[in-house]
C-alpha cells in the first residue's frame, strides 16, 4: 500500500507525466468516441480508415494555417533575431558594411535643436527631450520634413516601439565587446533600418481591405532581402544621485563619439516546423484517402463480379 501511495504521489507532482496522461486521456475520449461511433456503423476497419482520413485532413488544414501564420504559442521554429555585424565608432575606421556607408554620419543627421526650434510645441510633448525614433513613433509628419528616406540615404528611422528589440540586442553587443560595463553608462539615441521586406503600410498606402488581405497571403512567399539595423548610443556624463530623490535624467557627453551597433536580421526558421507538420499531415491524408479509394474500387469490382455471376446463373 505505501508503495502505491508513493507512486500516485509522484505522478501528481510530475508535470511531465501529468501532461502525457492528459494528452492520452484527451485522445482516447475525443478521437476514441468518434472512432467508436464509426466502428458501430461501418465496421472497425473501415471506421478506423475514415477516422484517420478525417483527422489528417483536418490536421492538413490546421497546419496550413500555422504555416502561413505561425502561432505565438505552439509549433514554430526559431524566431527572428538581430545578429551583430560590427561596431562603428564615430571618427574611427569606416564601416565595413556597404549599406551603412549610405547613412549620414551623426553630425550630418537632422539636428534635434533645429527641429525643436522649428516646432516649439514639442516641448510639452517631450519635456525630457526626444530623439528621432520618438518622432517616428508619435510625430511622423514632422520627422518626414527632416529625415525622409531620401534624405538619409534610403535608411528609415525606426519608431521607438519597433526599435526596442534592436536596442536590447545592441546592449548585449556593447557589454560583451567590453565597451561599457552596463547600459547605464550610455544613452540610446536613434535607431535606423535598411532593406527587408516592404511593410504593409508601404504596400497598401490607401489601407484597402483587399490590398491588406493580398499582402498577408503573399508575405510568406516574398523574397527576403538583407535587413540591417543601426543602433546609436553615446556616453553619458556621470551624475550623483541624491538620497531620497529620483535618479537624475541621463545626459550625454557631447564631446564623446557616437557609437553605432550594426546588426543584420537573422530570419530564423519560424515557419519550418509548421511546414513539416503540414507535409506530414497532408501525406497521411492522401495515403488514407488513397487506401479508401482503392477499397471502394475493389468493393465495386467484387460487386460487379457477383452480379455478373448471379445473372449468368
Amino acid at each position: 500500500m505505501p508503495a502505491t501511495v508513493n507512486l500516485f504521489a509522484g505522478l501528481a507532482w510530475d508535470p511531465g507525466v501529468r501532461g502525457i496522461l492528459i494528452v492520452a486521456v484527451a485522445v482516447a475520449v475525443l478521437m476514441g468516441s468518434v472512432y467508436l461511433l464509426l466502428a458501430t456503423n461501418v465496421g472497425s476497419r473501415l471506421g478506423l480508415l475514415v477516422a484517420l482520413t478525417g483527422l489528417f485532413g483536418w490536421m492538413a488544414i490546421l497546419t496550413l494555417s500555422w504555416w502561413l501564420l505561425p502561432p505565438a504559442i505552439g509549433p514554430r521554429g526559431q524566431s527572428n533575431t538581430w545578429q551583430p555585424v560590427e561596431v562603428v565608432v564615430e571618427g574611427g575606421d569606416p564601416a565595413r558594411t556597404a549599406e551603412v556607408g549610405l547613412l549620414p554620419v551623426p553630425d550630418q543627421l537632422p539636428s534635434l535643436e533645429q527641429i525643436l526650434a522649428d516646432n516649439p510645441q514639442l516641448v510639452e510633448e517631450y519635456p525630457n527631450g526626444f530623439v528621432l525614433s520618438d518622432l517616428a513613433a508619435n510625430n511622423p509628419e514632422i520627422l518626414q520634413q527632416y529625415a525622409s528616406r531620401e534624405a538619409i540615404g534610403g535608411w528609415r528611422v525606426m519608431p521607438s516601439g519597433e526599435a526596442g528589440e534592436a536596442q536590447a540586442a545592441g546592449d548585449v553587443v556593447l557589454v560583451d565587446a567590453g565597451l561599457f560595463g552596463g547600459p547605464t553608462e550610455y544613452k540610446k539615441l536613434s535607431a535606423f533600418s535598411y532593406g527587408g521586406k516592404p511593410t504593409r503600410e508601404e504596400e497598401c498606402p490607401d489601407d484597402g481591405a483587399l490590398c491588406r488581405a493580398w499582402y498577408r497571403l503573399r508575405t510568406p512567399f516574398m523574397s527576403n532581402p538583407a535587413h540591417y539595423a543601426v543602433v546609436q548610443v553615446q556616453v553619458v556624463i556621470p551624475q550623483t544621485t541624491v538620497a531620497g530623490e529620483a535618479p537624475p535624467l541621463p545626459r550625454v557627453d557631447p564631446s564623446a563619439p557616437v557609437i553605432s551597433v550594426v546588426m543584420e536580421r537573422e530570419l530564423g526558421t519560424v515557419r519550418l516546423i509548421p511546414f513539416l507538420y503540414f507535409v506530414i499531415s497532408l501525406t497521411l491524408f492522401v495515403l488514407f484517402a488513397w487506401v479508401l479509394h482503392n477499397r471502394d474500387k475493389t468493393l465495386m469490382k467484387n460487386k460487379a463480379a457477383a452480379e455478373a455471376a448471379v445473372g449468368g446463373a
